[in-house]
């Protein structure tokens, strides 16, 4: 077989990145399941199928930081021989001895995030994600021809002070800095290997070549609330054009792309400074994107606080979107975190405004009602073992949850992770060790919310899969066996027992 002179700049990433997820980008929370539960072929056959390969090996979609850094490099020179956003499965075809780096975006590279409480408390090994990465970063034509290995995403800082052969972390954003960081290593001169990106004015975040997964088009940048855990909220909010935005849109639906996720860290605040939605920006970007005809849209990120202050706003988008009529939902990701006011005023002092810190239970079961009454789905995270929690202020985020309980969607309690780019950065973790009775009920409540409502979901779901009958209804089956599994350590923790 003839060897393939490479790229000279690679981005790709591993496959559990790197999927379609069968239209259903929920599915993608299967890559934190420990490797050991599953073989690989079935866990890409029924949640992680991979995306679909051009005849160069390049990837017909790709997750959208990616996209963005692959526009920066041709915006800023590099020509279209010089950089390929490659299929893992083909990197034959892009990878060889004239490759001189090879950029890697990931979320959760080493599983540091959704995944570490979970692997300490079932013990059954390393998950995919860390697995499948590994796997990449050692991969044969990688390691034969010794490009330099640059990790950037969301989840870069996790490769931080480990030993896995990686050459630069990239933090931050990458279209200001990286195309002058490749330069640089093209032209052999030293590199930092922690690079801190410079953030990007709206205007200036480039418009996508090619699809994303998922069809997810970022609208903006950043979140004013300042919450201390959170590494978005350390960026300057700002909002890109909306003729960028559309031909984002265009893009992917061009590439067969049917459903749309608009992105950012609280949709709400489109086209506004801070706390006051500007409503008349926020439905004319619904608007101009449901005309150009996408199947379903939905958004990625809202904050509670913004909802329960515009509800007229979100009932005008569901008009808008034809949720009830042209789909049967929207879903977005919502922080709920904490129940307890006391620990909302210590990490979180914006988090409910224009409300007030001491209304924010009442906040949360207001927009789940409007929620329930819209057809719009939450799939909402907790913060467990923020510094300072005590046993009441579980017990608070416990009886929240309690009065949810009826509402449709999924809660997700994580363990607080010390992120680098936080105000928390150098506190120490929450472990399975520091946690109290109180906290493994909170999280046996949490399992039983979800599996209460995981029929619904995988009902609702299906509107915008891709997965064939078999497909289907294998995952229906798999949904079933993880009732059974997930109900033997819901019991035991809901009695404040530890599940092992």
């Amino acid at each position: 077989m003839q060897q393939m002179p490479g790229k000279r700049i690679v981005l790709t990433s591993d496959s559990t990145m790197m999927s379609s997820y069968h239209g259903g980008v929920m599915l993608g929370f299967a890559a934190i399941m420990p490797r050991a539960m599953l073989p690989d072929w079935i866990f890409q056959k029924l949640f992680c199928p991979p995306v679909p390969a051009f005849e160069d090996g390049s990837a017909a979609y790709a997750p959208c930081g990616m996209r963005k850094v692959e526009a920066s490099l041709l915006d800023a020179g590099f020509s279209r021989e010089e950089v390929i956003v490659a299929h893992p499965d083909h990197l034959d075809r892009a990878i060889g001895p004239e490759t001189e780096i090879v950029g890697i975006t990931h979320d959760d590279p080493m599983g540091k995030i959704a995944f570490r409480e979970i692997e300490e408390i079932i013990g059954r090994g390393p998950p995919f994600n860390r697995s499948k990465f590994l796997e990449l970063v050692r991969h044969p034509l990688i390691r034969r021809h010794r490009p330099k290995i640059v990790v950037g995403g969301n989840g870069a800082w996790e490769v931080m002070g480990e030993d896995v052969g990686v050459d630069h972390i990239y933090l931050g954003e990458g279209e200001s800095d990286f195309p002058e960081i490749c330069r640089k290593i093209i032209r052999k001169e030293a590199v930092p290997n922690v690079i801190r990106g410079t953030a990007v004015p709206g205007e200036r975040i480039p418009t996508n070549r090619g699809a994303t997964i998922g069809g997810i088009v970022e609208i903006g940048r950043g979140c004013w609330r300042g919450c201390a855990f959170c590494s978005p909220a350390m960026r300057t909010m700002r909002h890109r054009p909306l003729k960028n935005i559309l031909e984002d849109v265009r893009v992917n639906l061009a590439a067969g792309q049917r459903d749309i996720i608009l992105h950012s860290e609280d949709f709400f605040s489109y086209g506004s400074g801070g706390m006051n939605s500007n409503e008349e920006k926020v439905l004319k970007l619904v608007s101009a994107v449901k005309q150009l005809g996408p199947k379903t849209m939905d958004v990625s990120h809202l904050s509670l606080a913004a909802i329960h202050h515009n509800q007229g706003l979100l009932r005008k988008i569901s008009r808008i979107v034809g949720v009830g009529s042209d789909q049967n939902h929207m879903s977005a990701w919502i922080g709920i975190e904490t129940g307890s006011c006391r620990i909302l005023d210590m990490h979180m002092p914006r988090k409910a405004l224009p409300g007030k810190t001491g209304n924010w239970p009442e906040i949360v079961r207001d927009c789940y009602r409007l929620f329930e009454e819209e057809s719009w789905l939450p799939v909402a995270s907790l913060v467990l073992g923020l510094p300072g929690e005590g046993r009441e202020d579980v017990i608070q985020t416990t009886e929240l949850v309690e009065s949810l309980m009826n509402y449709t969607g999924l809660i997700l309690p994580l363990f607080f992770t010390t992120i680098a780019d936080t105000k928390l950065g150098g506190t120490r973790g929450f472990s399975k060790q520091d946690a109290l009775p109180e906290h493994w009920q909170l999280v046996g409540l949490c399992l039983d919310y979800n599996l209460r409502h995981l029929k619904k979901l995988h009902r609702l779901y299906s509107e915008r899969m891709t997965a064939s009958p078999l497909e289907h209804a294998a995952l229906t089956g798999i949904n079933l066996m993880a009732e059974v599994f997930l109900n033997k350590y819901m019991k035991r923790m809901k009695r404040g027992e530890p599940p092992n």
